[in-house]
C-alpha cells in the first residue's frame, strides 16, 4: 500500500542513527498496538515511521512548513519548541512527501501533545512514541501494559505524568494538552458509567 522503503531512504537522510531508530522502533509499535485495537495497521506504521521526520530540522525551516501547510504560528507555538516538530512534521509529509490521507497527518501532527476527540489511530501513534523498544524511563514498562490493555487508560497515565513533569520544571503547557486530558478523563468516566 505505501513505498516504506521510500520512506525509510529518505528517514535514514534526513536523521540521525538514534533518531532514525525509535522512528522504525515507534512503526513496529504503532503497527503492534493497532492490530490490538482493530485500526489500520499500515496507517499506523506509516504514521509511526514519519512521526519525527522534522525533529532535527532547524527550527526555522520547521516555522516555514507551519506556516505554509498547517497553520499560522502564534507566540504560544514560537514558545513551546518542543512541539514544533508534531507541526512541521504534518506539514512536510503533505507538501513534500504529497501524503494526503487526513489520518495520517493528523496522528503525525498531535503525536507530541494530543487534542481533544483524539481517533484511535491518533492514540496510538502517541502512545507508540512513549513505548518504543528503546525507551527506558522508569515507568515505560506499567506504560506499555496500559497501551495494549485501553487507549484511554495509557492515555490518562501518560497525560498525567507529561503535564506533572512540565508543571514542575516551569514549562508552559501546550492547551491541546489539557485539553486532550480533559476530554480523556470524560471518555473514561462515560465508559465507567455504561458498565
Amino acid at each position: 500500500m505505501y513505498d516504506y522503503d521510500k520512506y525509510d531512504e529518505i528517514l535514514k537522510r534526513r536523521l540521525s542513527q538514534y533518531r532514525y531508530s525509535h522512528s522504525v522502533n515507534v512503526a513496529k509499535r504503532a503497527r503492534q498496538l493497532a492490530e490490538i485495537f482493530g485500526e489500520n495497521g499500515d496507517k499506523a506504521y506509516l504514521a509511526g515511521l514519519l512521526h519525527d521526520i522534522t525533529k532535527e530540522e532547524d527550527y526555522a525551516v520547521q516555522e516555514e512548513l507551519i506556516e505554509k501547510n498547517i497553520m499560522p504560528m502564534t507566540n504560544l507555538e514560537r514558545a513551546n519548541k518542543s512541539v514544533y516538530h508534531q507541526f512541521s512534521g504534518a506539514g512536510y509529509i503533505k507538501s513534500v512527501l504529497g501524503i494526503e490521507d487526513e489520518q495520517i497527518i493528523n496522528a503525525i501532527r498531535y503525536h507530541t501533545t494530543g487534542h481533544s476527540d483524539m481517533t484511535g489511530l491518533e492514540m496510538i501513534v502517541y502512545l507508540a512514541d512513549l513505548t518504543s523498544a528503546e525507551r527506558s524511563y522508569p515507568d515505560v514498562d506499567r506504560m506499555r501494559e496500559l497501551s495494549e490493555d485501553s487507549l484511554l487508560d495509557a492515555m490518562q497515565y501518560a497525560l498525567s505524568f507529561v503535564i506533572s513533569d512540565l508543571a514542575k520544571k516551569r514549562r508552559p503547557i501546550y492547551p491541546d494538552t489539557v485539553y486532550c486530558y480533559n476530554w480523556v478523563i470524560e471518555q473514561i468516566r462515560k465508559e465507567s458509567e455504561n458498565l
